[in-house]
């Protein structure tokens, strides 16, 4: 386009056709960061048994109709979980290597578990109501009073019926969760409590590996994230893994919980506390959100 064609375009049109550039460019590179997490990256692909589909009732595909369908296929979830594997925890992957208690907390679809089970670990996941979303709102809404996001640890004026799926949340005795058909699907072993409320129903060095995927700012404010890291410390022995999420568009308006995010990854690359200290610090989609602490 010449600047003449260019000057002969009403203003509103030219601003839309920007916007429309811009559109295309983010979907292209939200396209190429999903691929980025897909990548085998040593030639190296995962156990062919573990590429099956899940094995679902009627009823059960019924309700993981409900989720986000990238993660109801095992395939893709294996090939991710690879992916992240090699990257935070190798030595997972050691044949005839030594072998680990691994806990993970909100464990979804559990294909990092399915993984080191496949590799001899014993495994533990655990679960929760979503919460993120506003109550009564849905997908989309992610501000508000009864957003976990905004809680604070141990906040016991914070108040929900229902997950951001519209499953009940139990106060007392069996916890359902939206990704319950999948883990007993695959057998997986589960421990089901809320993130945001300490202690954890773990004794103290009950697991040798903790890791957390993307799901820490479902449990409270950034603020107090580090209790978080500290509870993860008592009940581990080796290591500790976090990957974090990016913000969400929704939360970047908000200073202060953008100030309290970059705090809490900065006080990460530095941490040297309760027995663990910052080893090694990882990208994921252009920002340094990984972190793998190790036992002193």
């Amino acid at each position: 386009m010449t600047d003449t064609e260019r000057d002969t375009i009403p203003v509103h049109e030219h601003r839309t056709r920007i916007r429309e550039v811009k559109r295309k460019h983010n979907k292209l590179l939200t396209r190429q960061r999903i691929r980025g997490d897909l990548l085998d990256l040593f030639g190296d692909a995962p156990p062919p048994e573990l590429m099956t589909p899940y094995v679902l009732s009627p009823e059960a595909q019924k309700r993981t109709d409900g989720i986000q369908q990238k993660y109801a296929r095992r395939e893709v979830n294996i090939r991710r979980a690879w992916n992240r594997t090699q990257r935070f925890l190798p030595e997972l992957l050691i044949e005839g290597g030594p072998k680990h208690r691994v806990m993970e907390l909100s464990t979804a679809h559990g294909a990092q578990l399915e993984i080191a089970r496949h590799f001899g670990h014993e495994v533990m996941g655990c679960d929760y109501a979503n919460m993120v979303f506003v109550d009564g709102v849905g997908i989309g809404h992610r501000t508000g009073s009864t957003t976990a996001a905004f809680r604070a640890l141990n906040d016991d004026t914070f108040e929900r019926t229902t997950d951001d799926y519209g499953i009940e949340i139990v106060q007392e005795g069996f916890q359902d969760w939206p990704y319950r058909p999948i883990c007993e699907a695959i057998d997986l072993p589960m421990t089901i409590f809320d993130g945001g409320a300490t202690p954890y129903p773990f004794d103290d060095k009950s697991y040798d590996i903790s890791m957390c995927f993307q799901a820490i700012e479902h449990y409270c404010h950034p603020d107090q994230w580090l209790d978080i890291i500290a509870e993860m410390c008592r009940i581990t022995t080796k290591s500790i893994v976090l990957l974090l999420n990016p913000i969400h568009r929704e939360y970047a308006t908000d200073e202060a919980y953008v100030d309290s995010f970059n705090r809490f990854r900065l006080a990460m690359r530095s941490y040297n506390e309760n027995g663990f200290y910052c080893s090694a610090t990882f990208l994921h989609w252009e920002t340094a959100h990984g972190f793998k602490l190790q036992a002193r």
